[in-house]
């Protein structure tokens, strides 16, 4: 009987962080596409921070900014993330995908609107405005496990967030909300697993318009990952500049 390789059921995974829609870099994100509809993964990973919710950006609110929030509005976002962004995924995406669907905390905006104006609950949450059937939707702060990888949106902003995150959770972990690259091993003579922090890059413009532009130290990209049966992983993070780059595969998407 001839034996099953074991890179025949390595599951292949894409991970996408802090696109930001309408603000995502559109260029990138057409690669990306490309690039998973020629991987055809087993899992697909929107790691939070998917959407920018610019109608309830409580700092503007707060601020009194009057004119950036002008024609803005959530049912326009909504319908907008699902025509551009949504179904053409869902399109390329095998039906037997994991999908997960992180929360981020520009998601959490929405929720924290509705504490302020509980009259509107049920009208607004992501979960009752996006067609997410057969995804695993998680409440921000919430992670998720593939294999011995967990996924997070991620929570802290410092030259020193991968060593943090690896020190607060305690395992392997991929994460965003920074919108750079770093990573951060942890090991100790006890075991010989090492646990690795990893944040990955945003799909999102460089610059934005609330950062006046002044210099910051944004990175694109996404995340790339093969699991092993056993759980064991590689993960790649794929660097984009004005949004080509080079896979994993060594093809070019420009």
């Amino acid at each position: 009987m001839k034996e099953v390789s074991e890179m025949a059921v390595v599951k292949v995974g894409v991970g996408v962080w802090d696109l930001h829609y309408p603000h995502h870099d559109q260029k990138l994100w057409r690669n990306i596409m490309r690039f998973v509809k020629d991987t055809n993964p087993d899992v697909f990973v929107f790691g939070g921070d998917n959407m920018n919710m610019d109608a309830v950006d409580h700092w503007k609110q707060e601020r009194g900014a009057k004119r950036p929030l002008e024609n803005m509005r959530v049912k326009k976002e909504y319908q907008g993330f699902i025509s551009d962004i949504h179904l053409p995924l869902e399109a390329v995406l095998k039906p037997e995908c994991r999908k997960i669907w992180h929360k981020g905390n520009h998601e959490s905006w929405i929720d924290r609107y509705i504490d302020q104006h509980p009259e509107v609950e049920g009208l607004l949450e992501v979960e009752n405005n996006l067609p997410l059937e057969g995804w695993e939707l998680l409440d921000y702060g919430l992670t998720a496990k593939i294999g011995k990888l967990l996924t997070h949106h991620g929570e802290y902003i410092s030259k020193y967030s991968a060593s943090k995150t690896v020190d607060v959770y305690g395992r392997n972990i991929a994460y965003g909300h920074g919108h750079t690259y770093q990573v951060y091993t942890k090991t100790t003579p006890i075991t010989t697993e090492s646990h690795t922090a990893t944040e990955i890059p945003c799909a999102c413009k460089l610059n934005p318009a609330y950062m006046q532009n002044r210099p910051n130290a944004w990175v694109q990209g996404f995340a790339v990952f093969y699991i092993l049966p056993n759980g064991n992983f590689n993960l790649y993070t794929v660097i984009a500049v004005n949004g080509r780059f080079v896979a994993p595969n060594g093809k070019v998407y420009e």
